[in-house]
C-alpha cells in the first residue's frame, strides 16, 4: 500500500515499524519508493512495553517530519494518533484488524477519532458494518480491498503444474489449540494424511503442542521458517489450510486472511472453514473446497475428499481456476486500483 501510494505521487515516503528480533527487515531487492526506519527497543517483543516505547517514538518521528499525509496501519497505531499535537493534512487509515475486539478504551478513541479519518480501507466490508455499530460512528468515506500482497513482495510467489506436487498438506500460520484448532493435525482420525506445518506455536502450553507435532510421524513442522523456504515449499503442497475458530470473536468469522489469497496465488487450492468471504470467492472461482463447519471430523472429511480428487482432472481444474482468480482479481494491482480513485479524492489539493 506504502509503496503503490508514492508511486502514484511520484513521491518519496517514510515507512516507520517496530524492530522485532524475531522478524529482521525484509529484503526488498525492487526498489521501494520510500525509506524504512525501524525502531528499536529494550523490552521484549509484543510485551504492553514494547509497544508504547515503539508508538511513542512513532509518533515523535511523525512529529518531526510533519507530512501532509499520514497512512496508519492497525487499531493500536491509529488509536495513539491521539498523542499527536498536529494533524496531518490527510490521513488514511488501513483498518486490517478487528475493531470491535479491541479494549473499552481503544473502541471510545475509536469513537472520537474515526469521523475525523479522511479515507478508511477494509479488508471485509461485512466486518465494517459490525465495527461500526460497535463504534457507533463511521468515517467520512470508506472502501474494501481484499488482503491481498503484491505477488512480487518480498519475491515472487512461486507456483508449479498440479502433476508437480508432493502430496501433502499445508498450514502456515498460528499454531494454538482453541485458536487455531491444532490439535486437528495430530488427532488418530487423520494420521494417515501428510502434513507440512509453518509457524509460531502461541498455545499456552506450547511445549506439549510442540512435542505432539514432532511425535507425530505424518507431519513435517518446520517452525517459524524464512520467506524464501515457505515460498518454495509452499508451491509443493497439494491444498493448504485456511481457517480460526469463529468463538473467539465475530472478527475471527469474519476473516479475510491473507494466506487465503497468497495460498491461491500460489495455485495450491485452499480448504477453508466456512468463513464467509472464503465462502464467497471459492463459489465465485472455483479455486477451493469449504468445509462443513470447523469440527474435527469436517476436517477429515474435507480431507478425505481432497485426497480423492489429487492426481485426477478435477484437482488440475482447481489449480487452474486459482490462476485464474489470482490473474483476474486477487492481485495487489487491481485491488489498489479500486482503492486508486478514493485516495486521489482524499489528496486532492495536497499532493
Amino acid at each position: 500500500m506504502m509503496d503503490s501510494i508514492c508511486k502514484l505521487f511520484g513521491k518519496r515516503g517514510l515507512l516507520i515499524e517496530p524492530d522485532e528480533i524475531a522478524r529482521p527487515p525484509v529484503e526488498m531487492p525492487w526498489g521501494p519508493a520510500f525509506e524504512l526506519k525501524r525502531v528499536s527497543s529494550d523490552y521484549p517483543d509484543h510485551s504492553p512495553m514494547w509497544q508504547r516505547a515503539y508508538l511513542s517514538q512513532a509518533l515523535r518521528m511523525v512529529e518531526k517530519y510533519n507530512p501532509k499525509l499520514l497512512v496508519v496501519f492497525g487499531s493500536s497505531v491509529f488509536t495513539s494518533l491521539i498523542g499527536l499535537k498536529r494533524r496531518p493534512q490527510r490521513i488514511i487509515y488501513h483498518a486490517y484488524e478487528f475493531i470491535s475486539n479491541l479494549q473499552e478504551a481503544d473502541i471510545d478513541a475509536h469513537r472520537l477519532m474515526l469521523a475525523d479519518v479522511d479515507l478508511m480501507v477494509t479488508p471485509d466490508v461485512e466486518r465494517l458494518v459490525y465495527d461500526v455499530r460497535t463504534v457507533q460512528t463511521q468515517p467520512k468515506v470508506a472502501t474494501a480491498i481484499y488482503n491481498v500482497a503484491d505477488v512480487s513482495y518480498p519475491a515472487a510467489v512461486r507456483s508449479l503444474p498440479a502433476d508437480q506436487r508432493n502430496g501433502r498438506f499445508l498450514w502456515y500460520g498460528t499454531l494454538h489449540r482453541h485458536q487455531a484448532l491444532a490439535d486437528h493435525f495430530t488427532s488418530e482420525l487423520v494420521r494417515e494424511y501428510q502434513f507440512d506445518l509453518f509457524g509460531r506455536i502461541t498455545d499456552p502450553n506450547a511445549g506439549e503442542v510442540e512435542a505432539a507435532l514432532r511425535d507425530a510421524h505424518n507431519i513435517r513442522y518446520f517452525g517459524v521458517a524464512p520467506a524464501e523456504e515457505l515460498n518454495a515449499r509452499r508451491a509443493e503442497n497439494i491444498f493448504s489450510f485456511v481457517w480460526w475458530n469463529p468463538e473467539i470473536s465475530p472478527g475471527h468469522y469474519y476473516l479475510p486472511s491473507n494466506r487465503f489469497f497468497t495460498s491461491i496465488q500460489a495455485g495450491v487450492p485452499p480448504i477453508c472453514a466456512p468463513h464467509p468471504q472464503c465462502v464467497e470467492l471459492v463459489e465465485r472461482y472455483g479455486c477451493g473446497m469449504i468445509m462443513e463447519d470447523w469440527s474435527l471430523s469436517a476436517f477429515a472429511r474435507a480431507l478425505a475428499r481432497a485426497q480423492r480428487i489429487y492426481g485426477t482432472s478435477a484437482y488440475a481444474d482447481l489449480v487452474r481456476n486459482c490462476e485464474i482468480a489470482a490473474r483476474d482479481e486477487l492481485n495487489w494491482p487491481r485491488q489498489f486500483a479500486r482503492v486508486e480513485p478514493h485516495i486521489r479524492q482524499a489528496l486532492a489539493g495536497v499532493l
